[in-house]
């Protein structure tokens, strides 16, 4: 037996402007939610009211045309799979999966999130701590290019996570946190970012390796990236300048490699591993400084520099 409850107004305030608002409530199993609302301040869900369904196998396909739009969703089940698209300015995205509930799973959690368009918030919560949840989820998105001032915020609790961000666009920011035990895959999280003045802050974690493969263009980028329990890092950066320098904070622990093509003027690099860790670093362009601590076990360097200015701190310690 399935129960759905929609609650559908839409309202014409101007000839230019439309306000349609749906609501959804539904518990069972099989969703199928196909959604196009064209239009200026529409919603699904609200920012105080999120629509909600309970149940296994939902599948979802939400577009927003339009400026202010919210798109508010919370899932308590054990299988999703999702489009949202937002095409327009200063819209809104939060997306719950499981992440209030400490019973049924959200195991397999499949989300597609594309967007265009300026100052727009994304909010994503998968699973929680206290019953494992999130399991196997991918998550994807996609910035389109002059994606600009826009948040991205993603906290995922599970095992072998994949998450990627593909963002072409200045001024952005990104909070991305993906916990709880990897499994024999571990997690994964792939960007490529484009554009400057971007801030970037990954936590990966898990009793298994991590993997993360991050390339970032643009000068005045704020990168920071924390992985435990073992990782490897392959990083290109590029497109920094004297002027608009780069700067990139890397932390690993327990056995993590990391290989890093720095190439562009102006950088400050602050790189600390712990556990027998490896790093292979080749930086081309001028004033750049570096600081590298190893700690824990017998560590690697192969380090290259190509450029005038360069600063250079080793530390290691057994």
């Amino acid at each position: 037996m399935r129960y759905l409850t929609f609650f559908i107004i839409a309202m014409m305030s101007l000839p230019s402007m439309a306000t349609n608002k749906i609501y959804v409530t539904q518990a069972g199993a099989s969703l199928v939610f196909d959604v196009l609302q064209d239009g200026d301040g529409n919603t699904v869900g609200s920012s105080t009211t999120a629509s909600t369904v309970s149940g296994s196998a939902s599948n979802f396909n939400i577009d927003q045309v339009g400026n202010t739009n919210v798109l508010t969703f919370d899932i308590d089940g054990d299988s999703f799979t999702g489009t949202f698209s937002a095409t327009g300015n200063s819209n809104n995205i939060d997306f719950n999966c499981d992440s209030g509930s400490a019973t049924s799973g959200c195991d397999s959690v499949t989300a597609s999130i594309i967007f265009t368009g300026n100052s727009s918030d994304i909010d994503i919560d998968i699973g929680n701590a206290s019953s494992k949840s999130g399991d196997s989820a991918g998550v994807t998105i996609l910035g389109e290019s002059g994606t600009d001032s826009t948040v991205i915020s993603a906290a995922i609790d599970g095992t072998s996570v994949i998450v990627t961000i593909t963002v072409d666009g200045d001024s952005n920011n990104y909070l991305l946190n993906i916990d709880d035990n990897g499994d024999v895959n571990g997690h994964t999280f792939i960007s490529d970012q484009t554009g400057i003045t971007g801030d970037y802050d990954v936590v990966q974690s898990g009793s298994y390796d991590n993997y993360v493969s991050y390339t970032a263009v643009g000068s005045s980028q704020n990168i920071d990236i924390n992985q435990t329990a073992g990782g490897t890092l392959n990083m290109t950066s590029s497109g920094s300048t004297s002027s608009a320098v780069k700067t990139i904070n890397i932390n690993q622990t327990a056995h993590a490699t990391a290989t890093l093509e720095l190439d562009g003027a102006g950088g400050t690099y602050d790189i600390d591993q712990t556990s027998a860790s490896t790093l292979d670093l080749d930086q081309t362009g001028a004033s750049a400084d570096f600081v590298i601590h190893q700690s824990g076990g017998v560590n690697v360097i192969d380090m290259t520099t190509n450029g005038a200015s360069a600063n250079v701190d080793i530390i290691q310690r057994d």
